[in-house]
């Protein structure tokens, strides 16, 4: 059973933070959505074990070997924060605390402070604005810090969203929607002449984080394509806690991979990174890690007691980038493989896909991220 164009019936496979934005703005837009989660809780993957974080500026230099346009898309899904917050407070009136910066980026060692200069070089060459802190500054902009560190960059585009409530207000927008429905299990795929195909639906989008590749049976089939969604690997990270103090941190704080996020009621901190891991137990010597590390740039943090500890798995790419439209001949689309900036990349990977789905157009930076990007190093 199909529909008209202006209306298509569009399966999601995967009901985290990708899977539930794209299908809200698909019905916003006219679609009818079904959502397929096999999780016991819908948007309890990655998407709830994350920090929140909406940080295009502290991602402007990149990791070696990042896509070069990621930079680029995460600046564009930043603006469209403002909207998407301000949609879901509208449609269910609840507020994901959405903050707009600043952050700030510390240094604590001379390895910080090089990484530093590289992020202000970058920051510099995309007219990207930012304040350079003196140690004393820093200090004064958040009491917290450690008196010896060696300076700060205060990244006003740099802000956060409490990924928790977020989720929960988006399922609670599509529980009320006429045009979305949510089924709990797998969804029955099938393969037909290379073809992913689902019956009673006009397309089928892949949103199933790390886990993407499993959720097409009999893959081989899939011949040049089995590759590409094999590209997206498990990447766990730990992270925990810490009970809310009143003399807390009042800003997001990057310092190398570590970041302490305040937030309602408590305050994160993140994040190991664990390639190939998709183990969900807790190893408490990461987690001691990770509290001395925090301890070690806020020492308040020292009165601070842990309240809750995960580990997460993300999605990772080669070029830490997601792959986002369709999946080369297969007749499904793709919306897959965030890392670390699927809280952050939801608005315009929900419009790139929208756009594809209901206009049949697409963008020279929706390109950029293809997933035949990899076909082509895979062939």
């Amino acid at each position: 059973m199909t529909t008209s164009l202006s209306a298509p019936r569009v399966a999601i496979i995967g009901a985290g933070i990708i899977g539930l934005s794209c299908a809200w703005e698909l019905a916003r837009r006219g679609a009818h959505v079904t959502l397929y989660d096999s999780g016991f809780h819908p948007g309890r993957g990655a998407s709830w074990a994350a920090a929140g974080m909406l940080a295009p500026a502290y991602e402007a230099a990149g990791e070696p070997g990042a896509n070069p346009k990621l930079f680029d898309l995460c600046i564009e899904s930043a603006r469209q924060w403002s909207a998407m917050s301000a949609t879901i407070r509208a449609a269910t009136k609840r507020d994901v605390l959405h903050a707009i910066g600043p952050s700030l980026a510390v240094a604590q060692t001379a390895d910080d402070q090089t990484r530093m200069a590289g992020l202000a070089k970058a920051l510099t060459a995309r007219h990207v604005a930012f304040d350079v802190l003196s140690p004393a500054e820093a200090v004064e902009a958040e009491p917290c810090l450690r008196a010896g560190n060696r300076g700060a960059l205060r990244l006003p585009t740099d802000g956060q969203v409490d990924n928790r409530l977020l989720v929960d207000a988006l399922i609670r927008a599509l529980e009320q929607h006429e045009q979305v429905a949510f089924v709990k299990g797998t969804a029955p795929l099938d393969l037909a002449q290379g073809k992913i195909v689902l019956d009673g639906f006009d397309r089928v989008v892949l949103a199933a984080g790390w886990e993407t590749a499993r959720v097409v049976a009999g893959g081989s089939a899939l011949g040049e394509i089995a590759p590409v969604l094999r590209e997206i690997e498990p990447v766990a990270g730990h992270m925990l806690a810490f009970n809310h103090l009143p003399d807390g941190p009042v800003m997001t704080l990057r310092c190398g991979a570590l970041y302490i996020v305040p937030k309602a009621g408590r305050v994160v901190v993140g994040a190991s990174v664990e390639p190939g891991e998709t183990r969900t137990q807790i190893d408490w010597e990461a987690i001691r890690r990770l509290e001395a590390a925090a301890q070690a740039l806020c020492p308040m943090l020292k009165r601070a007691t842990i309240i809750e500890a995960w580990r997460g798995i993300r999605p990772g790419t080669p070029d830490h980038a997601p792959m986002i439209g369709p999946l080369g001949q297969t007749g499904a689309l793709i919306a897959a493989g965030h890392y670390r900036n699927g809280i952050l990349l939801a608005p315009v990977t929900a419009q790139i896909m929208a756009d594809m789905i209901l206009d049949g157009k697409t963008s020279a930076l929706a390109e950029a991220f293809s997933p035949a990007r990899f076909a082509a190093a895979t062939a």
